[in-house]
């Protein structure tokens, strides 16, 4: 059940609001792919489903927005148990909007909710739609335009996340997607708070654990490289000596001889 709310373009040049609705969808309903000339903002009421941009698909749920830029190629659609209910709000304007919207492919915010709840009010207005909608973008983009008391949370979870799945098949995309970040936003964000990048944070949490279970724990090359996520032996003792300077092997030989020689 679609009710899209009818427009008149009025061409205003700072936020010029161009589509709205609200629609409750039947499960598995899809959109696109396809693109857009203009800014389309979609808040999940309810339910869920799978969003794609940029080749990476984000799972959302209830309380969160999508985004949709200019001209990106986007695929979405609701899920099959739980279908989802959005309101969505479309826009072309002259401003620079916030970080979160130009940045993330997702957005979740306490404030969202009853900002976009309140779009419902087209229902029952015959004058004005463009301008109280207007009056509904900037107050998303003040809202949005606050500092991100969550940005640290992310990258914490992050870190997390990696240090206790380390010796698994991880995907640096779809643990960005999981946070409900662009992959390059997240990469940077990351870097900013850590100095390395997801993929290189990976790596040290692998590389530190092998040497420790070499040395500490007496495991072999081979069992080392299993439990830190590397099943061909060959790739780890090539990682393994780029990040030390020398093959697992040499290193579990020093650390046995340093061993004997305090013996």
């Amino acid at each position: 059940m679609a009710e899209p709310f009818l427009l008149s373009d009025q061409h205003f040049r700072d936020i010029n609001p161009v589509d709205c609705g609200w629609e409750r969808c039947e499960p598995s309903h899809s959109f696109g792919p396809t693109a857009r000339m203009y800014w389309l903002l979609h808040y999940v009421v309810s339910g869920s489903g799978v969003f794609e941009s940029g080749g990476v698909r984000h799972p959302v749920r209830g309380g969160q927005m999508f985004v949709i830029r200019p001209l990106e190629t986007t695929f979405y659609q609701a899920d099959e148990h739980d279908p989802w209910e959005y309101i969505w709000i479309g826009f072309t304007t002259a401003l620079t909007l916030p970080a979160p919207l130009r940045e993330q492919a997702v957005v979740q915010h306490s404030g969202l909710g009853s900002l976009f709840s309140s779009v419902l009010r087209l229902r029952t207005m015959t004058q004005g739609r463009e301008l109280f909608l207007c009056g509904q973008v900037y107050q998303l983009l003040s809202l949005l335009s606050e500092r991100q008391p969550l940005e640290n949370d992310y990258v914490e979870q992050a870190q997390t996340y990696l240090a206790s799945n380390y010796m698994q098949d991880v995907s640096i995309s779809g643990l960005a997607a999981r946070l409900g970040l662009n992959r390059s936003y997240f990469s940077t964000l990351f870097h900013q708070r850590t100095g390395l990048s997801p993929q290189q944070y990976l790596l040290r949490c692998r590389m530190e654990h092998a040497r420790e279970l070499l040395c500490s724990h007496a495991f072999t090359p081979g069992e080392a490289a299993l439990a830190v996520g590397y099943p061909d032996i060959f790739a780890f003792s090539r990682m393994f000596k780029r990040y030390y300077g020398v093959s697992p092997s040499e290193a579990l030989r020093q650390n046995q001889a340093n061993k004997q020689a305090h013996d």
